[in-house]
């Protein structure tokens, strides 16, 4: 059988690989609270800003050893810059998810092109599944977000029992929808570490992280959605990529002993994504082996 050019089987293993997109034609639209708001308030683009910032989150990423891969730009779709959600990379091969929102159903194409069938190792047909949902915590824990918008229980239910069927313990962790995904209210910062908006999680889901060793660095209401706060990426070796505009967040962490590289990135929050939404992680060092 030949091996996978991708694998993660942990959020936090040390990150040599990532997948991106340029914001060719990122828009922010109407479809989740955060952009919104932002749109409601007179909120407008600068695209010289949000080409930096994606410039300054690339150079951030190499400055740190990690290889950086290209989706191509397409054409009427604005939320293509958030690679998480399109697929999900796995210790048993890549999945094809299942998005939700019309605008961006024509982003699997382009996921198919880059991956090519050798690296496809599912593709979800049922409900609806995005990445930003998906966290594998580490070898044998995974938890999937449903808020029966962008992920519904179906969905979660097929991805869930790939990863039972071979011997996972997985759980569904359920919140309102306009939360949008997981990764805006908790995210994996290093081995055993997590922020979370804790006041936005049910107490028995809370109860089950720390059942699984997790400890919990809190994050207010406010910082998770004006801010994107908790929508950090774990580089591996505790150092995390943190908004520049998270300071309150930025502080906690590096109090934890942590390396924080803060990349300014509030062209992208303003519409409901941050670093976790523009990544998918392609190839980080097992905890296996660690």
């Amino acid at each position: 059988m030949k091996a996978n050019r991708w694998f993660i089987d942990s959020e936090t293993g040390d990150l040599a690989d990532v997948l991106l997109c340029p914001p060719e034609y990122y828009q922010w639209i109407p479809s989740n609270d955060i952009a919104i708001q932002t749109m409601a308030h007179g909120g407008a683009i600068d695209r010289t800003a949000l080409n930096t910032q994606f410039a300054e989150l690339v150079s951030t990423l190499q400055g740190a050893d990690v290889s950086c891969h290209f989706l191509k730009p397409q054409e009427g779709m604005p939320y293509q810059v958030y690679t998480r959600d399109s697929s999900q990379t796995t210790p048993f091969g890549t999945v094809v998810t299942r998005l939700s929102r019309p605008e961006r159903v024509g982003e699997e194409t382009e996921i198919r092109s880059f991956y090519g069938s050798d690296e496809i190792w599912k593709t979800c047909t049922k409900g609806n599944i995005e990445g930003g949902d998906i966290h594998i915590i580490r070898p044998g824990l995974l938890a999937v977000g449903v808020s029966g918008g962008r992920t519904d229980e179906v969905g979660a239910a097929e991805f869930i029992s790939w990863f039972e069927e071979a011997g996972w313990t997985c759980r569904m962790i359920r919140f309102p929808e306009h939360f949008l995904h997981l990764d805006v209210i908790f995210t994996m910062v290093a081995e055993n570490l997590a922020i979370a908006a804790v006041d936005c999680i049910a107490d028995e889901d809370l109860d089950w992280f720390r059942a699984q060793g997790i400890r919990l660095l809190p994050v207010s209401y406010k910082e998770a959605m004006r801010d994107m706060g908790c929508n950090v990426l774990a580089l591996g070796r505790d150092r995390v990529v943190s908004p520049h505009h998270s300071t309150r967040i930025n502080q906690m962490l590096r109090a934890e002993g942590l390396t924080v590289l803060d990349p300014e990135l509030n062209q992208f929050s303003r519409g409901g994504g941050s670093v976790h939404c523009m990544t998918m992680p392609l190839r980080r060092k097992s905890l296996q082996s660690s």
